[in-house]
Formats: structure tokens, C-alpha cells, sequence
């Protein structure tokens, strides 16, 4: 497929039901937020902090979304806790760009490390984290719900 141009810019509450379809039609979604009205607490929480990005087409449609959590990594450099491109857009360089989007904030914040999980059902996520650097270093079984086990992954910025 061919890579898409994408603009990356901080949420808005108006935007939360364009988010939401981002992670819907995804393994992450039957994972862990299927439940009635966790995926929607989750986002509207992330928007209230300023924590949530979008990318967005030409077209000004949301393709893609990450939750940066600035501090989240035991306070000592950034966590990217949530990442979702649409299905359609998979695959055409949304979700490496918003990670290279996240990786230039943290550097300019003065980080000098970026992590994130990435589920053991996500092998494709993982392929590309890996591929952009971030290593392995920590695996938690059953880390947030009872049989999804968690890759504990840190890139050196």
C-alpha cells in the first residue's frame, strides 16, 4: 500500500466519536474494549489530560490516534499507552509516523528513553516497534486483563 500524508495534532472532545472508530475493527479493541463504554472512558479521559493525538488525513478525516502519557513510566520517561490507525489506513505509515510524532516530543521534553506494551496477539505492532528501535525488555503476563500478556518495550531516544 501506499504511505498517506498525515497531519498530527492534539484531540479535541468533539472529535472523541471519529476516535473511537479508529480502534474499533481491531484485535485491541476485542481485547480490551469490547466492554460497554471502557474504550469511550479511556478517551475522553486521555482528551481531558491533553494526552490524546490524532492524525489526520487530507481530508481532515481521523486515520489514527495515540495516548502519550508524559511521565507514565514510572516518572521517569514517557509512555505511549494506547495506538490505533484505522483499518483502512493500515499499513500505509500512520502509525510510524505518530510514533516518530511521540518520539520528537519526548526529545524535546529532554527524555532520553520512550516505552510502550505491545500485546503478545499484536505481532504486527510489535514488528514495528522493533523495526523503529525499541527493544524488549520486560514481559508481564497477564498485565492488564486475565490472558493478554504484555511486552515491556524501551527505545534510547
Amino acid at each position: 500500500m501506499n504511505a498517506i500524508k498525515v497531519t498530527i495534532q492534539r484531540a479535541a472532545p468533539e472529535r472523541l466519536p471519529e476516535i473511537r472508530e479508529v480502534f474499533l475493527d481491531s484485535v485491541l479493541y476485542d481485547r480490551y474494549f469490547a466492554q460497554e463504554g471502557r474504550l469511550d472512558g479511556i478517551l475522553s479521559a486521555a482528551v481531558d489530560k491533553g494526552d490524546l493525538w490524532l492524525a489526520l488525513d487530507s481530508h481532515n478525516e481521523v486515520v489514527g490516534a495515540m495516548q502519550v502519557e508524559l511521565n507514565g513510566f514510572f516518572g521517569a520517561f514517557p509512555y505511549l499507552a494506547l495506538l490505533g490507525v484505522k483499518k483502512r489506513f493500515r499499513g500505509m505509515g500512520v502509525g510510524r509516523t505518530l510514533l516518530k510524532v511521540y518520539e520528537g516530543v519526548a526529545r524535546e521534553l529532554g527524555f532520553r528513553k520512550a516505552s510502550l506494551l505491545v500485546s503478545h496477539f499484536n505481532p504486527r505492532a510489535k514488528a514495528l516497534y522493533q523495526s523503529m528501535g525499541y527493544r524488549k525488555v520486560g514481559y508481564v503476563p497477564d498485565a492488564i486483563l486475565p490472558g493478554n500478556h504484555e511486552n515491556i518495550m524501551v527505545k534510547t531516544l
